[in-house]
């Protein structure tokens, strides 16, 4: 090491300061590069803060992004702005309360800035718009939104209600790429729209997309909407089904050894039915009504008419005759039979009959000394041959299938689970896919490999470019030979007469003007002198 300090030190002496210079630029240029690259490998992950814009927000956020000194990218020709990861959300509050961006329209915050000698002209305006801006933030939210537009069409109240107009909307849709909306998702976005509209029903609301289709129902196609949401219905209680016979014989079998296909039609009819049934061995009283009367009269009285036979003791005096007696009785009992009445409504949805179908995929294994493609054996020749399952197994997958699934004889269902030989087999048991692997891998150790590579090209850059311009600028620099001015001697004689000094004299000049060369060429001397004796 000190040799080689000292060598270095001298071939830096016998540089001219301009190589001495370059030779320190270079130097300070590749200790400087590999931080450079460090911090570049550290850099910030850039994340889309807002994206789709036009050019005015662009503009607007782009200056708002300045005046706080956040990091920022602009990409896609204007359209995207990307700041770090962890200022994403803080930057996203901070325009958003300052209206931005735009384009989706302005919302209630609209109102914060009016001022004075607003006509009522203008602030029902101003409500339509925020109303509509804040309609379109809603929706844009969902993930297959890219833009929207909403209008409003509100009419003046009336006094009578025949005369009053319905409101209407209508709801500009562009979606991004390969994310098309639900129907259940269209339904919401409508019923949305008609919940924060007063006065609005749902069938007055129209979704169109960018292509101008109709993507919304009207009451018209109420059939065709009930249609389609019980196709849904049904679709989904049948990826369910097979969701779970499918978990479970992947956990049995293996990933890749069954396909399970449902059929589950369901009820959809709405039934209701009254039942009243009586029981005659079953009475009771229902009402009771007894009466009993008892008559005693006197006999008609006896004498002359007038008035003193109407008088008390007239009438004493001249009575005859035997007293009368009437008895009367009267019952009635009202008997009610037991009576019962149910109301039934079945639920609509159940299922009406299940069919299952289960393709499942034998056993293989490793054949030795299979026949070659001429007919020889080869005993290194391996192919795996196809094992069907026994009969048992398939019976008992027959029973996992049907408790999975609430199998029932009453409804009719049928399972049938076939064992046949698939055509492609994808990845053994204990093999992952490359793709896989790699995508775990960056997933774990992406964030460390970054900067690992980045120190890497470094090194390279030191090695191979910054390493050789050292060396070619350390070579110290042989003096220029000057040739004589009248031309150069004719011969060899001519030349040593004109040599006036010997050639050992030269050597020790040359010497005591430059040491340090003298000092090289006299260690590599040595050297190969060692070097041969060895």
């Amino acid at each position: 090491m000190a040799t080689l300090s000292e060598s270095l030190l001298n071939n830096f002496q016998a540089l001219t300061v301009a190589q001495r210079i370059g030779v320190v630029v270079v130097l300070a240029l590749a200790l400087a590069t590999i931080p450079m690259l460090m911090m570049m490998g550290k850099a910030p992950e850039m994340v889309v803060l807002f994206s789709q814009l036009n050019p005015d927000d662009t503009r607007a956020i782009v200056q708002e992004l300045g005046k706080q000194g956040a990091m920022y990218e602009v990409g896609e020709g204007g359209n995207t702005i990307k700041v770090p990861a962890e200022r994403v959300h803080e930057l996203r509050l901070q325009l958003a309360s300052l209206g931005l961006p735009e384009s989706a329209g302005v919302g209630f915050e609209i109102f914060d800035r009016t001022g004075l000698g607003v006509t009522p002209f203008t602030q029902q305006m101003n409500y339509r718009r925020a109303l509509q801006g804040e309609l379109a933030r809603t929706i844009s939210q969902l993930s297959q939104v890219e833009r929207v537009r909403v209008h409003l069409v509100i009419p003046e109240k009336r006094l009578f209600a025949t005369e009053q107009k319905p409101a209407q909307a209508a709801v500009v849709l562009t979606l991004k790429r390969g994310t098309p909306l639900g129907g259940t998702q269209v339904q919401g976005i409508v019923h949305l729209v008609a919940s924060s509209v007063e006065g609005l029903e749902p069938s007055q609301v129209t979704v169109v997309d960018n292509h101008g289709q109709v993507l919304s129902q009207n009451s018209a196609d109420g059939d065709a909407q009930l249609s389609a949401s019980q196709i849904e219905t049904q679709r989904r209680v049948e990826r369910d089904l097979e969701q779970r016979v499918q978990t479970m014989l992947d956990q049995v079998l293996g990933r890749d050894k069954s396909i399970i296909r449902v059929t589950a039609p369901l009820e959809f009819r709405q039934v209701e039915i009254t039942e009243e049934s009586f029981d005659p061995n079953s009475q009771v009283v229902r009402s009771e009504n007894r009466s009993q009367e008892k008559v005693v009269e006197a006999g008609a009285p006896l004498g002359v008419p007038g008035v003193r036979t109407n008088v008390p003791n007239e009438l004493q005096a001249s009575e005859g005759g035997r007293p009368k007696e009437a008895k009367r009785k009267n019952e009635t009992l009202n008997y009610e039979v037991n009576r019962k009445v149910s109301k039934i409504i079945e639920p609509t949805g159940a299922i009406k009959r299940l069919s299952v179908a289960v393709l499942v995929d034998g056993t293989y294994e490793a054949a030795q000394g299979a026949e070659g493609a001429e007919g020889q054996t080869d005993g290194k020749t391996t192919e795996k041959k196809y094992l069907p399952r026994p009969e048992q197994e398939i019976q008992n997958l027959v029973q996992i299938v049907k408790k999975a699934v609430g199998f029932s004889e009453e409804r009719g269902d049928q399972i049938e689970v076939i064992n046949v030989p698939f055509e492609s087999h994808a990845i053994q048991e204990g093999e992952d896919s490359v793709t896989a692997v790699v995508q775990s891998f960056l997933a774990a150790w992406g964030g460390f490999l970054k900067p690992v590579l980045f120190f890497l090209l470094g090194v390279m850059v030191l090695w191979f470019v910054v390493r050789p311009v050292a060396l070619n600028l350390s070579k110290p620099t042989t003096e220029p030979v000057f040739l004589p001015q009248k031309g150069l001697p004719a011969t060899v004689t001519e030349y040593e007469a004109q040599i006036t000094e010997t050639p050992q004299e030269q050597a020790i000049k040359l010497a005591a003007h430059n040491p340090a060369s003298a000092a090289q060429v006299i260690r590599t001397w040595i050297k190969e002198e060692q070097g041969e004796k060895v």
